[in-house]
Order: C-alpha cells, then sequence, then structure tokens
C-alpha cells in the first residue's frame, strides 16, 4: 500500500515537473517576443522621429 502512494506521488510530482518544464519554455519564448517587441517599438520610435523631423524642416523650409 505504501508503495503505491509512493508511486502515485512520484507519478505526480513527474506530472508536475513536465508542467513547470513547459511553463518554463513558454516563459522563454514569452521573453524573447518580449524583447524583440521592444526593439521594434524603439526602430518604430527612432524612425518616426526622423519622419518628423523631415516634415518640420520642409515645414521651416516652405515646402
Amino acid at each position: 500500500m505504501e508503495i503505491d502512494v509512493l508511486h502515485r506521488l512520484e507519478q505526480r510530482v513527474d506530472q508536475l515537473l513536465e508542467r513547470v518544464r513547459g511553463l518554463d519554455a513558454q516563459c522563454q519564448r514569452l521573453q524573447a517576443e518580449k524583447e524583440k517587441l521592444l526593439e521594434e517599438r524603439e526602430t518604430f520610435g527612432r524612425e518616426l522621429d526622423r519622419i518628423l523631423a523631415k516634415l518640420e524642416e520642409r515645414e521651416e523650409s516652405g515646402h
């Protein structure tokens, strides 16, 4: 009987460890996606600043 309980506990622990590994992998993927999005936001911000500067330059020159 004790062996059955220990075996079930061992199986449950294994299941939980698999779940943790899956969540850890998902977390790593999400972190990589977050980093990518932050880089894209930064790039977009620089591009927007460049465009706005050109527009201001045109307005100032009368075009």
